[in-house]
C-alpha cells in the first residue's frame, strides 16, 4: 500500500478484461520470470541472453558465431554484441576455425565457473516462480510451452 491508502502497481489485481488472453498472461508470466533472473544474475555481470551463448557454446564447443546465433534464434548483429561483450569480460574466447573464415567459440575456465554460477542461480529464481505448480503441471507447461515456440519459426 502507499502513504495515500491506495493500493501500488504490485498490489493490484490483473485486470480482469485481460485475463482471458493467453498472449497477455504468457507475456507477463515472462516478464516476472526475467525480471527476476536477471536481478539475481546482476552481480554475476550475466544477462539472460548471454546466458543462453553460454550455455550453446558449453554444450558444443567450437560452434562458430552463426550456429549459436541461429540456435538462440538471435540475428547475426545481436550475437556478434553478446560474443563480443563475453569474450571482453574473459568468459569467451575465438579461436581460429576449421576452414581458417570462421571463429570457434570456447569457454574459457572463467566462463565454465561463471556458467555454473549462473545455473544455480536461475534453478532457484525458476524454483521460486514455478513454487504454485505441483512437479506435473511444472513439466505439462514446459511441455505446451515447447510445442507453442516449436511452431513459430522467428522466435
Amino acid at each position: 500500500m502507499t502513504v495515500s491508502g491506495e493500493l501500488g502497481v504490485e498490489d493490484r489485481p490483473l485486470f480482469e478484461g485481460l485475463q482471458q488472453w493467453h498472449g497477455f498472461l504468457l507475456r507477463k508470466a515472462a516478464q516476472a520470470v526475467t525480471g527476476h533472473a536477471e536481478r539475481d544474475l546482476c552481480p554475476l555481470q550475466v544477462t539472460m541472453r548471454q546466458f543462453g551463448v553460454l550455455s550453446v557454446v558449453a554444450a558444443e564447443p567450437g560452434l562458430n558465431q552463426r550456429a549459436v546465433g541461429c540456435r538462440l534464434r538471435i540475428d547475426r548483429t545481436t550475437i556478434v554484441a553478446l560474443v563480443d561483450k563475453l569474450e571482453g569480460a574473459g568468459l569467451m574466447e575465438r579461436r581460429r576455425g576449421p576452414d581458417r573464415r570462421t571463429s570457434a567459440l570456447h569457454l574459457t575456465e572463467g566462463g565454465v565457473a561463471r556458467l555454473r554460477e549462473a545455473q544455480e542461480v536461475l534453478a532457484e529464481v525458476h524454483q521460486e516462480f514455478l513454487s504454485p505448480l505441483s512437479a506435473e503441471e511444472r513439466e505439462a507447461l514446459r511441455n505446451l510451452l515447447m510445442r507453442l515456440v516449436a511452431r513459430q519459426p522467428g522466435l
